[in-house]
């Protein structure tokens, strides 16, 4: 069942439900107030016939009709008394009926009926000849019991034409409402269907680029907004890995040129004089350890960034420790660290640590052995700062691009995927990368992150 049609009847449900509670409260309501009029009625008449006395009306063992006049034989009220009335008599002590309006139906007796206390009144629905009737039964002040009736086929029919017209009223409500939930539900689904279709589009051309309709109300808009953004991010993806594949390959293909040179030459080793054959052993040795370190910044790029590790709380300062003593124990280089802050952020301490170590490696890579590395920590800002040869003012705006290498490093060994990871990392944190050149020679590289992901700051320990 689609969503137009569960709205629709969802909709009719609730206007059914309510319609026919109110119709049943109202109908229930009008049925009893009729009961209790036709009830008052018979009471008021009953009392009043009661209270007529011995003037209008003698006492049993006497003949006659009603509408006889005061004092008449039957002992029946006077002429007139029941106006209201469809039946009327009385019944004697010992059971013997006298009616008192010509012509109307013989009322039904019960054993209670002639031994009733005196002023009780007695009040219920009987059938006679597959007529109802209210029956009313109370004493009679000249003796024995007084009987009052009257048809319910008047109520009846109105209680008919109620039910009839209530029944009407109820379903027309349901259908409108109905109605009313489909276009409801037709205007609510209608970006949905759009969406539905956008989405089939993409599922069948692969063309993420396939514009989304993210116009609607509430939450169906949100949605389509959201489906838009995340089909957006997709399409980055796609297009950032179709990048890293053509610009690895078009790296892989240098190193891959010369070592198949190298091992067309390896064929005639023989005859190469002993110079020339280590040269070219060590050119092909050179040229693997070029493809193993591209192919490891490679495998890092595809598995760190895309690795699901949990942002937690960490220290800054903690981690460009970690990063300047690991480098001291492998390179021998003097590395220091000036956190002036001792923030501590919330982020993911393994991927922050890859981009200080790669900031760090940079600097050691471009700079003489002698030099020492600064690693400074203000608040939310990383700066690795080196004494090495700086950065040539038309590349500082592409050291973060995918295999970006300066012309003046270019015969050095390295992939050029050391800095973009740095930005990788810090762009999926929120923050942003800088690089320039420092005051007295050198480079300053680094990375801020956004202030929002601060936690906490505490003591400065300065290193």
């Amino acid at each position: 069942m689609t969503l137009r049609w569960r709205i629709a009847l969802i909709l009719a449900a609730v206007a059914l439900a309510v319609g026919a509670f109110a119709a049943i409260a109202s109908y229930l309501r009008t049925e009893s107030q009729l009961r209790s009029g036709i009830d008052d009625t018979l009471t008021s008449a009953a009392a009043a016939v009661n209270a007529s006395g011995p003037d209008q009306a003698g006492r049993f063992g006497r003949g006659g009709r009603d509408g006889d006049g005061p004092g008449n034989d039957s002992g029946c009220p006077v002429a007139g008394a029941f106006e209201t009335a469809s039946a009327a008599q009385l019944v004697s002590p010992t059971g013997a009926v006298t009616p008192c309006i010509t012509g109307g139906p013989t009322l039904p007796v019960e054993g209670d009926d002639r031994s009733s206390a005196p002023g009780a009144v007695d009040l219920r629905t009987v059938d006679i000849d597959g007529q109802s009737y209210r029956l009313l039964s109370t004493p009679w002040h000249g003796g024995g019991t007084l009987q009052i009736a009257r048809s319910l086929s008047e109520s009846d029919g109105v209680l008919s034409r109620l039910r009839f017209q209530l029944a009407a009223v109820v379903g027309i409500a349901t259908a409108a409402a109905a109605g009313l939930g489909w276009a409801v539900a037709t205007r609510l689904v209608r970006p949905i269907v759009r969406l539905r279709d956008a989405t089939h589009r993409i599922a069948t051309t692969h063309d993420l680029s396939t514009p989304i309709d993210v116009e609607g109300p509430g939450e169906v808009g949100s949605l389509a907004s959201s489906f838009s953004t995340m089909v957006a991010e997709v399409g980055r993806s796609q297009e950032a890995q179709r990048r890293l594949v053509s610009d690895a390959s078009h790296e892989m293909r240098t190193p891959l040129t010369s070592l198949r040179s190298n091992v067309e030459l390896l064929r005639q080793i023989e005859l190469l004089p002993e110079v020339e054959r280590r040269e070219v052993i060590g050119d092909v040795l050179d040229d693997v350890d070029e493809l193993s370190s591209l192919l490891g910044e490679l495998v890092e790029l595809a598995s760190d960034l895309a690795a699901a590790e949990p942002e937690e709380p960490v220290r800054v300062g903690d981690l460009a420790r970690t990063v300047a003593a690991r480098t001291q124990r492998r390179t021998d280089r003097a590395v220091t660290v000036v956190d002036s802050s001792a923030v501590e952020v919330r982020a993911r301490p393994r991927q922050l640590e890859r981009a200080i170590s790669n900031l760090v490696d940079n600097a050691v890579k471009y700079s003489e052995r002698a030099t020492p590395i600064d690693i400074v920590v203000d608040a939310t800002t990383v700066t690795v700062a080196d004494r090495g040869r700086g950065i040539r003012s038309d590349d500082i705006a592409r050291i973060f691009d995918r295999f970006y290498r300066a012309v003046d490093v270019r015969t050095e060994s390295g992939s050029g995927l050391g800095l973009s990871i740095v930005d990788e990392i810090v762009r999926s944190h929120g923050g942003s990368v800088f690089a320039r050149n420092r005051d007295g020679g050198g480079a300053e590289v680094g990375f801020t992150l956004p202030p929002e992901r601060v936690l906490a700051q505490g003591p400065s320990p300065l290193v």
